[in-house]
């Protein structure tokens, strides 16, 4: 009797155990599923974004009263739709104080304010161009570098934009041809058309060199995006458009 009171104690400790790491298992692959499933809604979330702020605003264009300022705006969440490795800075890399940070996501939304729309036929590529190259406007499309001039002017005016892997933003940069044509058509509904010169890789020591708005005195269009070719990190893909 003692005997069969045992193997049954031994019986139930063994069940115990089994209904316990059954539980461990669907937690741990229910957790696995949720982090596999973060970065895609992530990358929904930006792309649903991008295309609606990108039909506002070429609608604002269409609509614009030549007589008055055009303005086009849209609000975006601050947190939410991270970027793997956003904090690096395009140009250089930035440290801010705590207080600062505390400052950058005190307010749920942001207002972004586009400057215009770059085409780009060859590699499909339309997105709007906001007037900062911040973190949270870089997931919603591109950004005019600030120490640049604006497209149409004359010096250098620099558009930065990530390299999404899957294919969108700056991705396929590095697809363009000598003599692709690039369209910038700012709020007023000017076009402004330029031609790929060339193409570069350069480090991220000499990427002023190509962004500053004082690199030429002749109008010209750079395209700066990170890059991973070769396995190389820390680089940049430069792209230089001049006009016909």
């Amino acid at each position: 009797m003692k005997r069969i009171e045992i193997h049954k104690k031994a019986k139930t400790k063994k069940t115990a155990v089994s209904t316990t790491l059954i539980i461990v298992s669907v937690v741990l692959l229910l957790v696995g599923i949720v982090l596999l499933l973060i970065e895609p809604i992530k990358r929904a979330n930006r792309r649903r974004i991008s295309n609606e702020a990108l039909n506002e605003i070429e609608k604002k264009i269409v609509s614009t009263d030549p007589s008055e300022e055009p303005v086009a705006t849209y609000v975006v969440p601050r947190r939410g739709n991270e970027v793997e490795g956003e904090g690096y800075d395009f140009i250089a890399e930035t440290e801010e104080t705590e207080e600062e940070e505390e400052e950058y996501y005190e307010e749920e939304y942001v207002v972004l304010n586009s400057i215009g729309i770059l085409y780009i036929d060859s590699i499909n590529l339309r997105y709007s161009v906001w007037d900062e190259a911040s973190q949270v406007s870089l997931r919603y499309g591109l950004g005019h570098y600030e120490d640049s001039v604006m497209p149409g002017q004359d010096g250098n005016a620099t558009i930065l934009g990530h390299n999404y892997r899957d294919g969108s933003m700056f991705h396929k940069l590095g697809n363009l041809s000598i003599g692709d044509e690039v369209i910038f058509i700012d709020l007023n509904g000017n076009e402004y058309y330029y031609y790929v010169v060339s193409s570069d890789i350069v480090s991220a020591d000499e990427i002023l060199d190509y962004a500053l708005g004082n690199v030429t005195d002749s109008q010209r269009l750079t395209l700066i995006t990170c890059t991973y070719e070769y396995g190389m990190t820390g680089w940049r893909r430069v792209v230089i458009c001049e006009p016909d």
